[in-house]
């Protein structure tokens, strides 16, 4: 059985018991044991619960047992209140006779970052890998399922459970009971809500692989703190999207000095979000900012088809919503469709000759029904709009006949639209009974609420589109250099990373192609003399000392030398200056001064979630104060990367800013390719990667400077 099918199954065993058994049951008031027991029984569980504990022999006036030895049957799914170091002991018992799943509550299992914990957690990880017990935690609040009533939340304010098309999987328990609430006010049923806690047992991955194959779903809501396995992650949310469901998120991100790699800019740079957001667009994942957004988003997603392309239309009847969203869709980057002649000609056909025609659609006034769908079908039969947005409020009691009657006749007829259709609100306000039964006739046509949670949903909907690309193939790649093997047996033998000379870094990145200005290296100032006359003047001269990663920052860096005096002199004040900083000399780098061109930056950054992800943007000394980059993953195409550089205010230089000489955008691009392809041969032993600058020419790229560090590989020295 594969991994994914293994812990499809695991996922199954856990949501879907015979029975369940509560270890360590309390009467105690506002214990969560009781809490469970009657959640359990309020959403009519059909298996059997059993409390355990030693200590006693009935509570809430059922049996007790003392252990999972003295049941009537096997059990099945644990439900484990007790201390951490108990727990691992519990589940070992349970698992000889034959538990399949278990909902882990303890802390303790080292998510303070104690070294206790961590090896108590290690511990629990070994136990489940060798029991095959499929557990939700540690440290999380439970698990809940729609289709077989299982309730592990300890939460007593859970609304409705039932097979629907929304689930929720999340870091922090006490959301479930928020989003619960929130997604029963909408009139959406939740089928699943998984409180998923430290997931040293089943983790985002398991959850959203197995949720992916569930027909009724349409989208899985996730609010993540950290990503333990990026690849499974990201393979699970492409299965989810290949299956007609979205994965919705709100990530949050590490602290960047968490995230910054010691010796290289590059690691400085790279946010977890902006890095997030570089794989899991491509993996259909939508990610938003606030969980208010991920209702909105709910709510469309839920009831309306997924959005295929950019382009909205907006019709309203209010001048004022007319501006409100002119202005926001301008705000939040969003494509306004511009409505073809034939549109326009088929709503002057509805609207009468004297009609103003535009985008938004201001009707100004409630028209009647017929004249309201043929303005609706004609936008939606439009090819040039992929979102229809109807400015709408629902009346707040009767008597308000024709708009009702649109909304009824929208009802009726949005099955056939083909294209997501939904009502916004201006803003968010209590709903009358009238209002909630009135929306409960509309289970087709999404309502969503307020413009500026609307237009934020819409926008990152609209952005993630269909099927993204797929990275490349790893076994489409050529070989890699021979050069490959010799820096992975350096980096086996490491302890810690380590900053390669810029002669070394060089030699990797020219293995891969990456063009490199004509240089040469010298022991002493006599032999950088005869280098430079030899490559032609002016030339630049750096000390080689792998001791000094950033050798402009420490002074070990001469430019403009026109002659061989001025080189000889420079070459002696360098190997002093080596002497001040206490570092190793080891020889001269003597290149030619290159001109001219548009000075770019490269790099790769090794993320803790992700893995490595590749950068381009602006370099040279603007690195630092415009941090104007982008970043793609590692097995990027050449149109990827071109994209990836048109993010970035380099891309205006490149096409000739004001008049200036253009930059080889392709060529700037197939280096940033050939870096993504260095990347993945070197794999877990690359740390950082610093090409700065990289001088961008009309016709070709050279990279004027190189950093590589590298890392020992993820299981250690081997």
């Amino acid at each position: 059985m594969s991994a994914e099918n293994a812990a499809g199954h695991g996922v199954e065993a856990l949501l879907a018991p015979r029975n369940v058994v509560l270890v360590g049951a309390s009467d105690r008031p506002g214990h969560w044991s009781g809490r469970v027991w009657l959640n359990l029984r309020r959403f009519r569980f059909a298996g059997h619960v059993y409390p355990v504990n030693p200590n006693r022999s009935e509570i809430w006036g059922a049996r007790c047992y003392a252990g999972v030895h003295d049941l009537p049957e096997a059990p099945d799914h644990l439900a484990v209140f007790i201390p951490a170091d108990m727990t691992l002991r519990t589940l070992e018992e349970a698992a000889a006779c034959g538990a399949r799943g278990a909902t882990l509550f303890a802390a303790g299992f080292g998510e303070g970052g104690d070294a206790e914990g961590r090896a108590r957690g290690q511990r629990l990880k070994d136990t489940l890998a060798r029991t095959g017990i499929a557990a939700a935690g540690p440290n999380c609040m439970g698990v809940a399922s729609g289709r077989s009533k299982l309730v592990t939340l300890a939460d007593e304010t859970l609304e409705e459970l039932a097979p629907g098309p929304v689930a929720v999987v999340t870091q922090s328990g006490m959301l479930c009971g928020t989003f619960s609430r929130a997604l029963n006010d909408r009139g959406l049923r939740v089928a699943y809500l998984i409180s998923c806690g430290n997931q040293t047992g089943l983790t985002f991955s398991d959850y959203i692989a197995f949720l992916a194959g569930d027909p009724d779903l349409r989208v899985i809501l996730c609010y993540i703190e950290s990503v333990l396995d990026a690849p499974r992650f990201l393979a699970a949310a492409r299965k989810a999207r290949d299956n007609g469901k979205r994965v919705v998120v709100v990530k949050i991100g590490g602290s960047d000095a968490a995230r910054a790699a010691a010796l290289a800019h590059t690691g400085a740079l790279a946010g977890s979000i902006e890095v997030f957001d570089t794989f899991a667009r491509d993996a259909g994942i939508i990610r938003l900012d606030s969980l208010d957004e991920m209702i909105e988003a709910a709510e469309l997603l839920a009831r309306a088809p997924a959005p295929r392309g950019p382009r909205i239309a907006v019709m309203t009847n209010s001048g004022a919503l007319k501006s409100l969203t002119t202005e926001a869709t301008s705000a939040h980057g969003i494509e306004v469709a511009k409505l073809a002649p034939d549109t326009e000609s088929r709503l002057r056909d509805v609207l009468g000759e004297d009609a103003d025609i535009g985008n938004p659609l201001d009707t100004k006034r409630t028209l009647p029904t017929e004249q309201y769908m043929g303005c609706v079908e004609t936008l939606c039969a439009a090819p040039e709009i992929d979102v229809l947005l109807l400015a709408e409020e629902l009346p707040r009691e009767a008597g308000i006949a024709r708009k009702v009657a649109n909304f009824r006749a929208l009802e009726k007829w949005v099955g056939r639209a083909g294209k997501p259709v939904a009502m916004f609100s201006p803003i968010t306000f209590r709903e009358t009974d009238y209002m909630i039964g009135l929306r409960d006739q509309l289970a087709h046509v999404p309502l969503m609420r307020d413009i500026g949670k609307t237009f934020r949903a819409i926008a990152a909907l609209t952005k993630a589109g269909g099927a993204g690309p797929e990275p490349a193939a790893a076994a489409a790649r050529p070989a890699p250099p021979p050069l490959v093997a010799d820096y992975r047996r350096r980096a086996a033998a490491l302890t810690e990373p380590v900053a390669l000379s810029e002669v070394e870094s060089k030699a990797l990145l020219g293995a891969y192609g990456i063009a490199l200005p004509p240089e040469a290296i010298a022991a002493s100032p006599e032999e950088a003399t005869v280098a430079a006359t030899r490559i032609g003047f002016p030339v630049v001269l750096k000390a080689i000392s792998a001791e000094v990663p950033h050798k402009s920052d420490a002074g070990l860096v001469v430019l403009d030398l026109t002659n061989g005096e001025d080189v000889h002199a420079a070459a002696e004040r360098l190997r002093r200056r080596c002497g001040e900083l206490g570092a190793a000399f080891e020889g001269l780098l003597v290149a030619k001064q290159m001109s001219g061109g548009i000075e770019a930056v490269l790099g790769v950054h090794r993320d803790p979630e992700m893995g490595p992800v590749v950068m381009a943007g602006m370099g040279g000394v603007w690195l630092e104060l415009f941090k104007d980059v982008a970043f793609a993953p590692p097995g990027l195409s050449r149109e990827r990367a071109i994209e990836a550089i048109a993010r970035t205010r380099v891309a205006r230089l490149l096409a000739g800013y004001r008049g200036s000489p253009p930059g080889d955008v392709n060529a700037l691009a197939d280096a940033m390719v050939s870096l993504g392809r260095l990347a993945l041969d070197l794999g877990d032993v690359i740390e950082a990667i610093d090409i700065n600058p990289v001088l961008v020419m009309q016709t070709g790229v050279c990279a004027l400077d190189g950093l590589v560090v590298l890392k020992p590989p993820a299981g250690g020295a081997t």
